[in-house]
């Protein structure tokens, strides 16, 4: 936003601190959502918002703003809120009480490198795209090409996770 619109860092930052804002919120409610209708379908319903917000950020990405830019990420926020809280809930249900300890350290081990590995992913790809330009990297038009690129990679990212979420089991014994 601040290369595509010119806004200062401190909106931009503002705009994309949406996503911070939706998750815990949608963490509180989805405990209740997968007692209610089970740890899978819970986080297909969370993957399911994290893909209709990233469609939407690659819909406007052609035409930046910075309020929708900040209710695409609301929305994203609150999917990952919806999809990793059952996802953490549901492995550690799975063990006794014994390994709790060490699923959750695995579920956080591999949920941090997961995110540096996005980053490195993501920044690889708006980093190709803005080095096969002609245009110089100020350029507006490439900075949008170069988040354009970003978000469809967001948008394939939450399809994988969306078929991921589907392929959980139903029901989770419980193990004491």
């Amino acid at each position: 936003m601040e290369g595509s619109l010119g806004t200062g860092p401190l909106l931009a930052g503002l705009a994309v601190a949406a996503q911070s804002i939706g998750w815990p919120v949608a963490s509180s409610f989805s405990g209740r959502v997968y007692m209610r209708f089970g740890f899978r379908n819970t986080a297909v319903l969370g993957m399911a918002v994290i893909v209709l917000g990233a469609s939407r950020l690659v819909a406007v990405s052609g035409r930046p703003n910075v309020w929708l830019v900040a209710g695409c990420c609301l929305v994203i926020g609150a999917g990952l809120g919806f999809a990793s809280t059952p996802a953490i809930v549901a492995a550690q249900s799975s063990v006794g009480w014994g390994e709790r300890g060490v699923v959750t350290g695995s579920n956080m081990l591999a949920r941090a490198m997961g995110s540096s590995l996005g980053v490195a992913i993501f920044g690889a790809v708006a980093n190709a795209i803005v080095a096969s330009s002609a245009a110089a990297t100020h350029n507006p038009a490439v900075i949008i090409a170069s988040a354009r690129g970003v978000f469809l990679a967001v948008l394939v990212c939450g399809m994988l996770g969306l078929c991921a979420a589907a392929a959980m089991p139903g029901r989770v014994e419980f193990v004491r």
